[in-house]
């Protein structure tokens, strides 16, 4: 016999394993060094149960198909690739190219869990994490000072381990998976916890929080909520769903309704004196200098780690000297089409059309659940670098890894499975 399959040494890898996973599971909560910390456990983790070859058989095909492996692996290369006409330096070019290669993580997560049970205890971990860090923010706004909120601002943000911009997303992201996920995460009799938690945490973001972009999410995700729950004679509704959730976020939350002044009032002054002085107002500069290099370059784009070379030649002395240093453009698929052209872009939704795709194999709520973590990255996208940048890169790369491993493998009973 194996000794690899002897009950002592088979049960010890799968503790060591089912430990890092959820270890790597919690540490996107945590903040960046210890996310980092995550993201290099599981790489470590992978290989290990790649070369020992524990992983139980499955049809390569269907591995490559359902991790998404292919696709991240031909947008993550082309990258590599790209360094080819990069001119920003190797430095530059590699430690840029390590924070895109972070989609990685997503196929990795897949490998290291064998089955549906599995992916739900750690999917429960994952979603703990949060948990936590919603439990020390009410803390926060209670006054209380928390021993493990480190930042000289967080009694005044109330963001525990991060900024406010990255815990308003990821509490947005949580309300979601607590909806969706309420039948089981707290057992059968847990529903109305799982509810009262998913308020609890809405009521802080929106309330509490001054991430703009954690507000955009929560309501894009409270909308794609109203309409999985439409019957489907009345889908239609879904195109004014979105508008009534803002009205009643406007009129229910002054912080929201403040926050969305706020950005109001800066684009119009940006618009009126290009005013990159302000939060918005550099945001729209830094999208408006990406599109001039994207139309300089709009097929290959200028190679991995060169967007902050391009903006530092375009910006024509108006940006704020702080800015220089700056490395990504604030948006997702800018950032994608000046490094690496229209190719780059297609290649990087092509891996988010795979992941909604796969989505569509999952039971419907595993299903509702994983679209709304994707969902939440493409708004949030709109507005951040999310996946280049440490701390919600993991966080959105770990959930979706996770999510996208909900699938009922060798015990789940065929024809299961429902598309919703």
């Amino acid at each position: 016999m194996n000794l690899l399959q002897q009950p002592f040494f088979e049960k010890t890898l799968t503790n060591m394993r089912l430990g890092a996973l959820f270890l790597v599971a919690i540490t996107p909560s945590l903040g960046t060094a210890i996310s980092a910390m995550g993201r290099l456990l599981l790489v470590v983790a992978a290989l290990v149960v790649l070369l020992l070859g524990t992983r139980p058989k499955e049809d390569s095909a269907k591995l490559l198909y359902r991790s998404c492996l292919l696709t991240v692996l031909l947008a993550v290369g082309y990258l590599a690739l790209s360094s080819l006409w990069a001119d920003s330096g190797n430095d530059k070019v590699w430690s840029a190219w390590l924070r895109h290669a972070r989609l990685l993580t997503i196929p990795l997560i897949y490998v290291l869990i064998y089955s549906y049970a599995e992916a739900r205890q750690v999917l429960r971990v994952f979603m703990l994490g949060q948990m936590f860090v919603v439990f020390s923010a009410w803390l926060l706004v209670a006054g209380v000072k928390v021993p493990w909120a480190t930042s000289k601002v967080a009694l005044e943000t109330y963001a525990v381990f991060g900024s406010y911009l990255e815990q308003s997303i990821s509490q947005a992201v949580l309300v979601a998976m607590l909806w969706h996920q309420r039948h089981w995460v707290f057992r059968a009799r847990g529903q109305w916890l799982a509810i009262a938690f998913a308020a609890i945490t809405l009521v802080h973001t929106l309330g509490f929080l001054i991430g703009r972009s954690g507000h955009v999410v929560a309501l894009g995700l409270i909308a794609l909520a109203i309409v999985y729950e439409l019957p489907r004679r009345w889908k239609w509704i879904a195109l004014v769903v979105p508008f009534a959730v803002l009205a009643i976020a406007l009129v229910g939350s002054k912080n929201f309704r403040d926050r969305a002044q706020v950005v109001q009032n800066e684009i119009q002054i940006f618009n009126k004196k290009a005013d990159v002085t302000t939060s918005s107002g550099q945001r729209l500069f830094y999208w408006q200098t990406s599109l001039q290099a994207i139309v300089e370059q709009p097929i290959l784009g200028y190679g991995s780690g060169s967007w902050n070379m391009q903006y530092g030649r375009l910006q024509g002395g108006k940006a704020l000297p702080g800015s220089l240093t700056v490395v990504d453009p604030h948006q997702l698929f800018l950032l994608w089409a000046v490094e690496g052209g229209m190719v780059g872009l297609i290649l990087l939704c092509a891996v988010l059309v795979a992941l909604y795709r796969r989505s569509r194999q999952l039971e419907v709520h595993d299903a509702r659940t994983l679209q709304s973590v994707l969902a939440a990255l493409i708004i949030s996208g709109m507005f951040n670098s999310m996946i280049f940048g440490i701390g919600m890169g993991d966080f959105f790369c770990v959930g979706l890894g996770i999510c996208l491993a909900l699938i009922r493998r060798q015990d789940q009973p065929e024809g299961s499975i429902n598309h919703g």
